[in-house]
């Protein structure tokens, strides 16, 4: 959707004219509800990095104030919105996710996810000035959610839904083995997500003599049965996240 943008970069040149005010959009309510107002949030201030654990930092830079003109057509409506920036490091290079807390009538993406942890921008405070987050940071952890196991037949080339997020199913290949060995499932797909750029990979998932499994932010999946290249019965579990 084309929007006619007004911004106000932190930091630009100051003026004698007063700053104008602006209100916070309220973006709508996250996927999961409960879990935000039950978990505990941290405050993040400009130029502060919150530990997630294994040496992973995480902070926050590019901060926008968007005022939103509506389009003449009524195609969109007026608005306003914040962008944002977190930045993960500690694992190789830094990784970029982009955060938009956006007024009704547009799409937020308030959430990020980095290898195991996922952070959650629940709030801003104080946008045009000194810029506060309040954010949760949680981890994966190790237990099945027993509300949201689903099971999905995908063919070659297809894509599921996952929650805001999709995967694409783009096909099957196979390891070269010695004699008498099996040879292990390889599963090539592609992930969307927004805000994220899209993670395509070829993941061993072993022989078909134990569970064929791999893993994608909180999300597992498990081979119950395939034709070679062709299609996969899947059982998708989604699990716990623990606060950090």
């Amino acid at each position: 959707m084309r929007r006619c943008l007004v911004i106000i970069l932190l930091g630009a040149c100051a003026s004698s004219a007063p700053v104008p005010t602006m209100p916070v959009p309220q973006p709508p309510a996250p996927a999961s509800a409960v879990t935000l107002a039950t978990a505990p949030t941290v405050t993040l201030g400009r130029d502060q990095r919150l530990t997630l654990g294994g040496g992973v930092t995480v902070h926050f830079n590019d901060l926008i104030v968007e005022e939103i003109a509506a389009s003449p057509d009524g195609h969109y409506p007026g608005g306003s919105g914040i962008t944002l920036a977190l930045i993960f490091e500690g694992l190789g290079a830094p990784a970029r996710r982009e955060i938009s807390l956006l007024s009704a009538g547009y799409d937020s993406v308030r959430e990020a996810w980095f290898d195991h942890y996922r952070v959650t921008v629940v709030d801003v405070k104080d946008p045009l000035g000194d810029p506060q987050l309040a954010v949760i940071a949680e981890r994966i952890g190790d237990r099945v959610r027993a509300d949201a196991s689903i099971a999905v037949r995908v063919e070659r080339g297809a894509e599921i839904a996952l929650g805001t997020a999709t995967m694409t199913f783009h096909g099957h290949s196979s390891k070269h083995t010695r004699e008498g060995e099996q040879s292990p499932l390889m599963v090539a797909a592609e992930y969307r997500a927004p805000g994220a750029p899209p993670e395509r990979f070829e993941r061993n998932v072993g022989t078909e003599d134990r569970p064929q499994r791999w893993s994608w932010r909180d999300y597992r999946f498990t081979i119950d049965s395939h034709a070679y290249d062709e299609w996969m019965q899947l059982s998708i579990e989604r699990l716990e996240l623990e606060p950090i």
